[in-house]
């Protein structure tokens, strides 16, 4: 056998490979990796998957392999890499995921034919295709005690709602708890384990507005998590409420 022909043997497809090959002996191994001694080096993920003797001195003694530990070291280290790896792959295919179904939605808000039309696409329509069980409208106003108007999951709320949700200045909440009170999901408040809540500034004399998006899944919505897309969504329905309330001559 020559230190050439585990490489030949190597370069063959495993479909390519009768059933029957005979298996290289330990004593085969051994032999090529002298004759080869630059390849662990260029495979160095075959050292992940090997038990490493123990060190031992002139003595008889063990000593402490610095070697060896930098080895176990890469190793641990290769796992965690590929770990995050993983991961981040898992959450860019989420990402991918829900941006495009804010874009769905955002589509589904353009071809509203009327104001009610509009707003009834986005108490009622927008929850089942983001994939979560409950998006609510809410408007302060003035009322010292308002009524809740009788349009599902849109509701009237007092002056100062949205500032205490949401600290002024900023415009997205991502809240990981259920709703303290039945003011913004009203019936639906049971079933909120976690909530996103993105303010609406409608501008000149209208009064602010608040998004809130709730899932029962306690995880859905964490402080922390990206909330662009959800800012991208409040933008959006701003700039059409804007549309639908501009004075026509």
């Amino acid at each position: 056998m020559t230190p050439e022909s585990p490489e030949v043997a190597e370069a063959a497809p495993p479909e390519a490979a009768a059933p029957n090959r005979r298996r290289l002996t330990a004593g085969e191994v051994r032999e090529y990796l002298l004759a080869h001694p630059g390849f662990l080096a260029k495979n160095p993920e075959v050292l992940e998957h090997q038990a490493l003797p123990a060190r031992a001195d002139a003595d008889g003694h063990r000593v402490v392999d610095f070697q060896r530990a930098l080895v176990d070291r890469l190793r641990n280290d290769n796992a965690k890499l590929r770990s995050f790896q993983s991961e981040v792959l898992t959450a860019a295919r989420a990402n991918v995921s829900a941006q495009g179904l804010v874009h769905e939605a955002i589509l589904l808000l353009l071809e509203a034919e009327s104001f009610e039309h509009l707003i009834h696409a986005i108490t009622l329509d927008l929850a089942p295709m983001l994939g979560i069980d409950v998006v609510t409208l809410s408007v302060e106003t003035l009322e010292a005690a308002p009524e809740r108007p009788s349009l599902q999951n849109f509701y009237l709320v007092p002056p100062g709602t949205v500032d205490g949700l949401i600290d002024p200045g900023r415009l997205v909440r991502l809240i990981s708890e259920p709703p303290e009170d039945t003011l913004i999901f009203g019936p639906a408040t049971p079933l909120v384990q976690s909530q996103a809540l993105a303010r609406l500034d409608i501008g000149g004399e209208s009064p602010l507005g608040l998004l809130a998006l709730g899932s029962r899944e306690a995880t859905k919505y964490e402080p922390g998590q990206g909330s662009e897309l959800l800012g991208f969504l409040a933008g959006t329905i701003e700039r059409l409420i804007r549309l639908w309330l501009r004075p026509t001559d």
